[in-house]
């Protein structure tokens, strides 16, 4: 990474921060973030139309560096220059961008249930042609059954599409992730705002916005993204696409009970009870 940025940008640093797959250092007060991407330029191109749209309506993302020569894209890696100070987002932020109207990009929007449909086809055939994984194998139904679920779930009770800026994944409060102009996208409201949730385990937060709901559909999608096992694909793909270890799996099957007594939880506050085999929570 420090050779790319030396021979490209003619960067030279000794003083970063490792963060995910990139770098995050520092020049003159000003951060920098370097990252890797598997985008091609016909994307990153129109990823940066989309902020420069976006800081008209006072949402700054972090700014694309161009290399030395004039390309943003330096062997599927890419320097941003940080706008937003390094920190824990918070409500604010989520806010921000729930209030941005994307609704001129529905032609190419995916609800969550083709989605995950589709994903867990794809993984369906890895798992059977490349996994010899024992503690995959022995989990994967397990996991497939919650989100089969769901799924069925979500098309008894399709949401209305109204779509705001938002985010492919929302894993940390970090703003270095928040504001990535890799990882927006344009979605339902609910979304960032569940994965808030998830990540602050904020509770009142969850009964307050649950007030808010007039709308069953809207109460099955808000329910959906609360209790749907994103970390266990998440963590099988690193596994079986990535081949990394599987120490985040060990934990995750070994805290079972603590995901199913979260969800029973959940489940209480929404007064929607999906899984049988879940007790209800006192």
């Amino acid at each position: 990474m420090k050779d790319i940025l030396s021979e490209f940008y003619k960067i030279n640093i000794d003083n970063y921060q490792i963060y995910k797959d990139g770098l995050i250092f520092q020049i003159d007060g000003i951060n920098y973030y370097f990252t890797k991407t598997f985008y091609d330029s016909v994307y990153i191109n129109e990823l940066i139309r989309i902020c420069n749209e976006l800081k008209e309506q006072n949402i700054f993302l972090h700014d694309f560096v161009k290399n030395i020569n004039n390309e943003y894209l330096t062997e599927q890696w890419i320097l941003f220059r940080v706008n937003t100070l390094l920190d824990d987002i918070d409500l604010n932020d989520i806010n921000k961008f729930i209030n941005i109207n994307c609704n001129k990009y529905l032609s190419e929007y995916i609800t969550m249930e083709d989605f995950w449909q589709n994903k867990i086809d794809y993984f369906e055939i890895q798992i059977s042609e490349l996994s010899d994984n024992k503690l995959i194998n022995h989990s994967f139904d397990y996991y497939i059954g919650i989100a089969e679920i769901i799924i069925q779930f979500l098309r008894k009770n399709p949401t209305k599409i109204d779509l705001c800026l938002s985010h492919k994944t929302l894993d940390s409060l970090k703003t270095i992730d928040f504001y990535n102009p890799l990882n927006i996208t344009f979605d339902l409201k609910l979304k960032d705002i569940a994965s808030y949730i998830r990540l602050t385990n904020n509770l009142e937060l969850l009964s307050d916005i649950l007030d808010q709901q007039d709308e069953y559909y809207n109460k099955a999608y808000f329910m959906a993204r609360m209790v749907f096992p994103f970390k266990y694909f998440n963590v099988i793909s690193n596994m079986v696409v990535d081949k990394e270890k599987d120490s985040d799996l060990v934990y995750m099957l070994n805290n079972v009970k603590q995901y199913e007594n979260y969800v029973s939880k959940i489940q209480s506050m929404f007064g929607i009870y999906l899984f049988s085999w879940i007790k209800k929570s006192n």
